[in-house]
């Protein structure tokens, strides 16, 4: 979906910006950390080889700190501090949203809906307020687009939620190598409206069946396993994991974000000094390395940017954790700071949560950068404070 905005002209009177992007993984109440010498334990636990050591689960992840939701708590709690921070930083009450997206990617495609409601409960708002989506590593971009649909046909005014919650831990194996080292807990909220924040000049989501031509073998890409397994405390549980075909996985979600990149690319209209930074979802350093590799060959003039190291795969917060702490990661990543008019490309590509064997989903959203644009917070009136029913 392209906004037609070009870069040489004035905006139109009706565009979609990004205002806000936050996180609350500055709480620690909220968060138990789980470091690489326990990545190496649980990697072992049930007899399995697993990882030699933690340089093999540094080289093979790029991770050294994962978090897992604190013990007792539960992914509506991390929603309501979230949503407690969005609007402290947003100046905007949760009632006064036009619409409240909420990604939470799961094996069972019910839990997002029953987490939408007890926060609906909790915050004392109406029924189907809170619109629960499954959607998985492309989540955000998913709740980009369907965001800026429903701004199409909102009041002038009209301001739109995206939460991202993520609780990994609570549909993975601990003991699967492919996941044990790499899946972290996400929790992040962004703010769509109209004419405010980053201009988003382009957005675009599909979803992509992989035919067998592209695929190393005969197995489906994901798929679902009911067993005793291990969590990521080491107890054994009886539960619903996702287990991943890595080889086509690996090869596809690098060729979907490369067609995502030009895609992308091809709806910029690059003036002389600004500059194109992208921001891809962070998936693993084996295929962020493979990624960049590629690109580069491609498409030289383009930075990356990587929060992979302290974050892990956050699944759909993973984009906008990066967006929350541009700062931060473009000084981890050594680029200098946006200016004025330089473009950034969100790039996802990864799981299909509707069609996990045979699909695979990816993405791209162009925004034009704004110097002070994003969270630059309004005034939130005394009487819409957020109030709550119960108190996590």
């Amino acid at each position: 979906m392209s906004f037609g905005i070009p870069d040489d002209i004035p905006l139109p009177c009706h565009w979609p910006g990004l205002t806000t992007a936050v996180d609350v993984y500055d709480l620690p109440h909220l968060f138990d950390t789980v470091s690489s010498e326990r990545v190496v334990e649980l990697s072992r636990l049930g007899g399995q080889p697993g990882f030699s050591g933690i340089d093999s689960v540094r080289k093979s992840t790029g991770v050294s700190l994962r978090r897992l939701l604190s013990r007792g708590l539960g992914p509506v709690d991390l929603a309501m501090a979230l949503c407690r921070r969005l609007q402290d930083v947003s100046g905007v009450a949760l009632p006064d949203f036009h619409s409240v997206l909420l990604c939470h990617s799961h094996t069972d495609p019910e839990q997002c809906q029953r987490i939408a409601a007890e926060l609906e409960e909790r915050l004392g708002l109406s029924p189907r307020t809170v619109v629960p989506f499954n959607h998985g590593c492309s989540g955000f971009l998913k709740l980009l687009q369907e965001g800026t649909q429903r701004l199409q046909t909102a009041t002038s005014d009209a301001e739109i939620a995206l939460i991202s919650v993520e609780t990994p831990e609570s549909w993975h194996d601990a003991a699967d190598r492919l996941f044990c080292g790499i899946v972290s807990c996400g929790a992040t909220a962004a703010v769509l409206s109209q004419n405010r924040g980053l201009p988003i000049t382009a957005v675009a989501t599909e979803d992509f069946r992989i035919p067998a031509e592209q695929r190393v073998n005969s197995a489906p890409l994901f798929h679902r396993e009911t067993s005793e397994v291990f969590t990521f405390r080491g107890e054994t549980a009886w539960r619903t994991v996702m287990r991943m075909n890595p080889e086509p996985v690996f090869v596809n979600g690098i060729e979907l974000m490369l067609s995502s990149l030009r895609s992308a690319l091809a709806e910029i209209d690059l003036q002389p000094g600004q500059r194109i930074i992208a921001v891809p979802h962070q998936p693993s350093a084996k295929l962020l390395r493979a990624l960049v590799a590629a690109a580069r060959s491609e498409f030289p003039q383009v930075e990356f940017l990587n929060n992979l190291d302290q974050y892990g795969n956050t699944i759909s917060s993973s984009i906008p954790t990066i967006l929350s702490r541009l700062p931060e990661v473009l000084a981890a990543t050594e680029c200098p700071p946006l200016r004025n008019e330089d473009h950034l490309i969100l790039l996802s590509a990864g799981i299909c949560m509707h069609d996990i064997s045979d699909q695979m989903t990816a993405g791209y959203a162009c925004l034009r950068w704004t110097c002070g644009a994003l969270n630059s917070r309004r005034t939130l009136l005394p009487d819409r404070q957020l109030q709550t029913t119960h108190t996590p």
